[in-house]
């Protein structure tokens, strides 16, 4: 009898723990809609042209940046995406700037909110790392954008953010951008300070919209004997 209450025991506890991990695959595994969604899928011929289209524009705006007294641009969630598609895939050239075993970022802009997933690994152990986000700039102050991070999550499991808060401080770091971390709830948010290293920053956002599947960023640029705006001007952010 003892002897078969303890090979019970094992059972009930092997059979727990096989429930567990089977429960905790099933949530790994789990992919957002946003992330798998077909809707509004250009075809291959149209997304090599949106990719090469985004490029474009990105290098167009640090041009005007640096040599315009006002610029701006937006970005549609179906360019990036086909941008992500054509040059961030597995294996793909530019794959080698995501942190390491990430691959295939997708978006998705909902309302005010940014959602972002990457795929971590590949084949049946594969997820999909996804975190939701909103950004907006912070009128009170100059060239000052918050990131508040809603939600980060492997499959459909909760994971904390920590290392992802050290990654973006890092990356914002080596591109001259302070930043500085506080707690809205339960929620980071990061303050992204840009031109960090100038007392008087010569470029200035004054827009940053995120709508309707488009984010949409301008300033204004002084540039060297020349006069941005006019009397009775407002001042940038307000």
């Amino acid at each position: 009898m003892r002897r078969k209450s303890v090979l019970l025991t094992i059972g009930l506890i092997l059979l727990i723990v096989g429930a567990a991990s089977g429960t905790l695959i099933l949530l790994l595994k789990g992919e957002p809609e946003f992330y798998t969604s077909q809707a509004d899928e250009p075809s291959a011929w149209e997304r090599g042209e949106l990719a090469s289209a985004l490029l474009t524009r990105v290098q167009d705006l640090k041009n005007d940046i640096r040599s315009k007294p006002e610029w701006g641009t937006s970005f549609r969630a179906n360019d990036l995406n086909s941008f992500f598609r054509e040059n961030l895939s597995d294996g793909d050239g530019y794959a080698t700037l995501l942190p390491s075993g990430f691959h295939s970022p997708r978006v998705s802009i909902d309302g005010d909110r940014i959602k972002l997933g990457m795929r971590y690994g590949n084949g049946y152990w594969s997820s999909i790392v996804w975190l939701e986000m909103r950004a907006w700039l912070v009128k009170e102050d100059t060239n000052v954008i918050a990131l508040e991070l809603c939600g980060m999550r492997a499959g459909n499991l909760s994971i904390g953010c920590q290392t992802m808060l050290d990654s973006l401080s890092e990356a914002a770091h080596d591109s001259n951008v302070d930043v500085t971390w506080y707690r809205n709830g339960s929620n980071p948010v990061g303050l992204f300070r840009f031109y960090a290293d100038q007392l008087r920053p010569t470029t200035q956002i004054h827009t940053l919209k995120i709508a309707e599947g488009t984010i949409t960023v301008a300033g204004r640029t002084k540039l060297e004997n020349s006069t941005v705006g006019g009397p009775g001007t407002n001042p940038i952010g307000e």
